[in-house]
């Protein structure tokens, strides 16, 4: 691995551990579901990678299927407690969004079954596409959700009924989601890329990489935001003629 991405990758965990250690303390004070599950979102994928790639290390560039089908399964509770958060905040009493969420959480609880019955082929676990998809199809929703609520609090702060901070945070969250949906589905095309022979596999799941890193950027001002970047947000709404 390259020291640039090895560096990348360090950020990036840093940032989902303190972001995950913040949730999590905030739920244990509160005691509220939705905390807990956006606490869950993060940390468990950041404890499946980070299990994987330390597999891998081992194992010289190769995990052990067991590590691999962990290291899967950690990072698909991280995805069911996205939806079950999205389904809780934004949709807790609509029967086509509990839906969803049962059917999503359900598929993506099957794929070490899929993987255990279906062959791989070339060491790579035969539900890694369908995985994948059932994962971007999570952060899509998270991502849509996010955005439309952002859309719905800017109309709230223009009559004073909501924080610009509070507003902004629901986009921030939002476009993470979209960076790291579009990560997914570039890493999968890289993936069968590299299979069919194509030169432009390594374009592509490097592009899929780096756009995942800046996800770590919204990510990190949704729940710590600086203080330029308060004062920024402010005058933003202020330019606008919203507060």
């Amino acid at each position: 691995m390259k020291p640039a991405a090895l560096v990348g990758i360090v950020i990036f965990s840093v940032l989902l551990s303190a972001l995950s250690a913040r949730l999590l303390a905030l739920a244990s004070r509160t005691r509220r579901i939705p905390e807990f599950l956006l606490g869950l979102s993060t940390a468990l994928p950041l404890a499946g990678y980070t299990f994987g790639f330390a597999g891998a290390a081992v194992g010289h560039g190769i995990p052990a299927h067991w590590v691999t089908e962990v290291a899967g399964s950690l990072v698909d509770l991280g995805f069911v407690a996205t939806v079950l958060f999205v389904w809780q905040v934004f949709r807790r009493d609509e029967r086509w969004a509990k839906g969803l969420s049962l059917v999503l959480s359900l598929s993506l609880l099957a794929m070490p079954l899929v993987n255990h019955w279906v062959p791989w082929d070339h060491g790579v676990p035969a539900a890694m596409i369908p995985r994948s998809i059932f994962r971007m199809i999570c952060y899509c929703w998270a991502a849509f959700e996010s955005l439309h609520y952002g859309r719905l609090m800017r109309k709230r702060v223009q009559f004073g009924l909501a924080e610009p901070l509070v507003a902004d945070r629901f986009n921030l969250w939002g476009l993470a989601h979209v960076c790291l949906s579009l990560m997914l589905l570039l890493l999968m095309a890289g993936v069968r890329l590299h299979f069919s022979g194509s030169d432009f596999d390594q374009t592509c799941t490097l592009t899929g990489f780096v756009i995942g890193l800046l996800a770590a950027i919204p990510l990190a001002l949704s729940f710590f935001p600086t203080e330029g970047y308060i004062r920024h947000v402010e005058a933003r709404y202020r330019r606008g003629g919203l507060i």
